[in-house]
């Protein structure tokens, strides 16, 4: 039965492809008749050239884009990574500060004289070497800028000093030493700058 169906539709295919052949032959022939130039048919058509260059320029352009914003992301999430421990580090260099303090109130004592300071003496310092040790395998870096010109990015300004020997704007006394956090400024420096009389 389906075979008795398909071998009526055969003439109907035969009869459309003929038609449409023809149909192709006119509009051959109708463009050759207006010396070769496209006819209005064929002009309302997109150039598909065109429209390949068009998809093309937008797939790359779109590619350009996923490879900045997979760059941009890998970038922020090795920041994250790397500065996470800010906020932690910024209230532990206080402990370092601490510290120094301790070491340069009994700086001018004899030690020798008193075991119990001695020790104590020795404790304090070996908790900051301990302190400075954990906090550079961390990234976290101390710097003194005594004899450095003032850098406003770097340097915290607390108060000027009287100097005629030195220009002005140089650090001459350190009051806090400042903190790097891989490169970047933890903390900075808190200093007095030099004020030249001249």
């Amino acid at each position: 039965m389906k075979d008795k169906k398909d071998k009526q539709k055969e003439p109907e295919l035969h009869e459309d492809i003929e038609n449409l052949m023809e149909d192709s032959a006119l509009v051959n022939e109708s463009d050759l008749e207006d010396g070769g130039s496209m006819s209005e048919a064929t002009k309302d058509k997109p150039d598909l050239t065109e429209m390949l260059e068009e998809a093309n320029d937008r797939i790359l352009r779109m590619a350009a884009e996923m490879e900045n914003y997979r760059k941009r992301s890998l970038k922020e999430k090795e920041d994250a990574i790397k500065y996470s421990t800010t906020k932690f580090a910024r209230d532990i260099v206080t402990v370092a500060d601490d510290l120094e303090r301790a070491l340069d109130s009994i700086k001018d004592i004899n030690l020798d004289n008193n075991e119990t300071t001695k020790t104590l003496s020795e404790g304090v310092q070996l908790t900051m070497r301990s302190l400075t040790q954990i906090l550079e395998r961390n990234g976290i870096e101390r710097f003194d800028p005594t004899g450095e010109k003032f850098d406003p990015t770097l340097h915290e300004a607390m108060f000027e000093v009287p100097d005629t020997e030195k220009e002005t704007g140089i650090v001459v006394h350190l009051v806090e030493p400042g903190y790097r956090i891989n490169e970047r400024i933890l903390r900075p420096a808190r200093v007095g700058v030099s004020k030249s009389n001249k």
